[in-house]
């Protein structure tokens, strides 16, 4: 166990460092996973990180539901991230707990939770005033997935009976994807498909349609769209963080 562990600190520092020189404009804190699943009884669940940054950074740590200004002392999350607060020297690697304090959750369906990666860079000493009292700060947050046990399908099957609709809402249409399993639907792009024409839908913050439940998708105003034959294709994001493609008729509503 002691030699895996030591390989895998290696690997995410080798990483870390050449990080370092490939993306210095891109240079943050980097977690050695894009989601953590946190399945029932476990008695927590660890994280590894990596400063990229050619400097040092102290990060501070809190899980929430997701709202980007909710401060740490406000979160109500049943997940708890340790340490809180630490520092980082340049291509330092970090270990971070996911610890549930046991509050009820649902028993039929995940819940979602995100953890939050505040990193603030030094203060410069080499530029002058006022440029000098500036220090830069990024939030990075990532999706932490509580699985209960003894669920009715797997999370392999998903993708499978994901169902889609189109929606015509005045002069806009609305794609609709429908989830009816106990499990989060994380897409990362979707697009129309109509014969050899494509027509991607638009980005939003967060693509996810909840378990048992829908996510409604708003095409770009003024889209022409036959609904008759088309086609989704979707690109989904399994537990690994791994993106998948696949296709599905647009159904009838």
């Amino acid at each position: 166990m002691t030699k895996k562990i030591t390989l895998t600190l290696t690997r995410l520092l080798m990483l870390a460092l050449l990080c370092v020189f490939i993306l210095p404009a891109q240079a943050g804190v980097m977690a050695s996973r894009t989601r953590v699943i946190y399945d029932e009884g476990q008695n927590q669940r660890s994280l590894m990180l990596a400063n990229i940054n050619p400097y040092p950074v102290v990060v501070q740590t809190w899980v929430n539901d997701g709202e980007d200004q909710q401060a740490p002392e406000k979160s109500t999350s049943p997940m708890i991230a340790l340490p809180s607060v630490f520092r980082m020297q340049p291509g330092a690697v970090q270990g971070l707990r996911i610890i549930y304090n046991g509050d009820q959750l649902p028993k039929d369906r995940e819940s979602v939770f995100w953890l939050n990666l505040y990193e603030i860079a030094p203060k410069s000493t080499t530029t002058p005033a006022p440029q000098a009292a500036v220090a830069l700060a990024m939030n990075t947050q990532m999706k932490i997935f509580y699985r209960p046990k003894n669920l009715p399908s797997t999370a392999e099957d998903m993708p499978k009976v994901l169902t889609f609709t189109l929606e015509q809402q005045g002069e806009q249409w609305v794609l609709v994807l429908r989830n009816p399993t106990p499990y989060h639907a994380s897409m990362a792009s979707l697009r129309l498909v109509d014969n050899d024409k494509q027509m991607a839908v638009p980005q939003t913050l967060d693509m996810m349609a909840p378990p048992y439940g829908e996510k409604r998708y708003r095409m770009a105003p003024g889209s022409q769209i036959n609904p008759k034959g088309l086609k989704v294709s979707f690109t989904w994001v399994d537990d690994g963080g791994h993106f998948h493609t696949a296709t599905a008729p647009v159904l009838n509503p």
